[in-house]
């Protein structure tokens, strides 16, 4: 695929709309959905080849079921199927995963009623002949879904508990049989990846263990095709570091890479109410066949070449200060929260994906007075959302060692749901990385640890002629298939040329990279 350069960027984003003079034939490739605000819940799942799903949960009520409207649009944004599907009242969406030409979404209530016989359900649809199946069952109460997988007709559950345990749990679709595949709870733990090997017909849990202030470490289990574990590993982090989180991948044969953060602790002694932290202090590789073959290699954000090379936060000058100061350098660092993309493999390469962000507060300060009549200010914070400030890519080969390291600024995304935000495409040898934000395309390209051109931001196009984006919130965007990402988001759009002058939609952009 070539990219085409132009004197702003090395890349042209198509960007069309419908148009009103377009033909009924012609391709769809923006879709409105109108709303009152952008409260509504749509949701969107790329399904490659056979299109694209949007679903939402509507009012509509039967006994203790909800109805949820699922519509698949072909590749040329047209509706294909549309399905009124009762899911129970009490649960809600929580993973979605798209395996050959399945899709597959999970629904869960982690405050079950005793009255209740069931806390989730499982929605296949069969996306070539259109067709769809419920599944329900029991997990345990009060856990956080961590990972939502499926391996040969079985459904795979992570789940993360409240008191700090953790646990990895079976559905087969066949037996509806329920097992729990491993649980920590005589320890503090907490699910990090699990990675399903095809090849080997094995599969990989990986949890992050706290077994007392002195004692923490990776564990990885190993179990085989039917759910029975084969062996267990433990990895420890050299002296003055914790692991935070880790992403497992095979390179061949019985090696294995774990990417992750770690971060930094006094004196090798972490309290347990700052280990589940995810602000961590650089990156980490293992390499491992077995217990006796395990090289761990670290990067401290402050020597990263290239990721810290556009940061000019007051925060990470004054920590590179710091650092150059002190004779040890490694008890010093800049703290990020996080948030880690899979692994992806392509050539023989590995690439570490993460997104950087923080918790953003406003102050808020209200008068009260007394008894007297004195007046009493009281302040106190209020949270705004996850803001996020950039992304990072690095590059190992299949020892782990890093080949090169390079970022992209994030500007204005503020959310109260924390998730992926940032698209890599690759094209050649160069790397796009992408988002959407603002009803605008915001790009950089990159060419290992070289940048070929800047961030650039392109506007999404819109409807009609002379729509006017008032605002544009929610957004994102996700790869689809080929060279194709799907955009979308809340927009409320003027239009002074139309007897409804102002709108507010839901909307869906295709957008093609060439």
């Amino acid at each position: 695929m070539k990219i085409i350069h132009t004197q702003f960027l090395a890349m042209f984003l198509i960007l069309v709309s419908i148009l009103p003079s377009r033909g009924q034939n012609d391709p769809l490739l923006r879709i409105e959905m109108e709303t009152k605000s952008d409260e509504a819940n749509y949701r969107v799942t790329p399904c490659g080849e056979n299109g694209l799903m949007l679903y939402y949960r509507t009012t509509i009520k039967e006994n203790e079921y909800n109805f949820w409207i699922f519509i698949l649009y072909n590749k040329f944004m047209q509706e294909a199927w549309k399905e009124d599907v009762p899911i129970l009242e009490s649960l809600s969406f929580r993973k979605q995963i798209v395996v050959d030409d399945n899709l597959y979404l999970f629904f869960y209530n982690d405050e079950k009623r005793k009255s209740e016989i069931y806390n989730f359900q499982v929605l296949k649809i069969r996306l070539k002949d259109q067709r769809y199946e419920l599944f329900t069952g029991l997990l345990p109460d009060e856990g956080s879904i961590a990972l939502f997988d499926i391996y040969n007709e079985t459904i795979i559950i992570g789940m993360n508990f409240p008191e700090r345990a953790a646990g990895l749990y079976t559905f087969n679709l066949q037996t509806k049989e329920i097992v729990v595949a491993k649980e920590i709870r005589e320890k503090k733990a907490r699910l990090e990846n699990v990675y399903i090997d095809t090849t080997q017909q094995t599969i990989r849990g990986l949890f992050n263990v706290y077994a007392d202030k002195n004692n923490y470490y990776l564990e990885l289990y190993t179990f085989d095709a039917n759910w029975q574990e084969i062996r267990s590993l433990q990895f420890y982090a050299e002296s003055g570091k914790k692991f935070n989180t880790g992403k497992i991948s095979t390179v061949k044969g019985d090696t294995r890479l774990i990417f992750g953060t770690y971060d930094l602790t006094k004196n090798g002694s972490v309290d347990d109410k700052d280990f589940f932290v995810s602000e961590a202090s650089g990156f980490y590789v293992i390499n491992f066949s077995d217990e006796e073959n395990v090289t761990t290699r670290y990067q401290n954000f402050l020597d990263l070449e290239n990721m810290t090379g556009y940061l000019r936060s007051r925060e990470y000058q004054q920590a590179k200060k710091k650092a150059e100061k002190n004779e040890n350098e490694e008890t010093i660092s800049l703290g990020y929260n996080l948030l880690l993309h899979d692994i992806i493999e392509r050539d023989s390469l590995f690439y570490f994906v993460g997104e950087g962000y923080y918790e953003d507060y406003h102050l808020v300060t209200n008068t009260y007075y007394d008894f007297y009549g004195r007046a009493m200010p009281v302040s106190y914070n209020v949270f705004d959302g996850y803001r996020y400030f950039n992304a990072f890519i690095s590059c190992y080969d299949y020892q782990g060692k890093k080949l090169w390291d390079n970022g992209m600024e994030i500007f204005n995304i503020i959310s109260f749901d924390l998730k992926q935000r940032v698209n890599v495409f690759f094209s050649g040898g160069e790397t796009i990385l992408a988002y959407n934000r603002d009803g605008k395309i915001s790009a950089k390209i990159i060419a290992g640890p070289e940048t070929i051109e800047g961030v650039d931001h392109f506007p999404l196009e819109t409807t009609y002629v002379n729509d006017k984006i008032m605002s544009d919130t929610k957004s994102n965007m996700e790869y689809w298939y080929d060279n194709y990402f799907v955009a979308y988001g809340f927009q409320t759009i003027r239009n002074n040329s139309l007897s409804n002058s102002k709108r507010t939609v839901f909307y869906i952009n295709k957008v093609g990279f060439e």
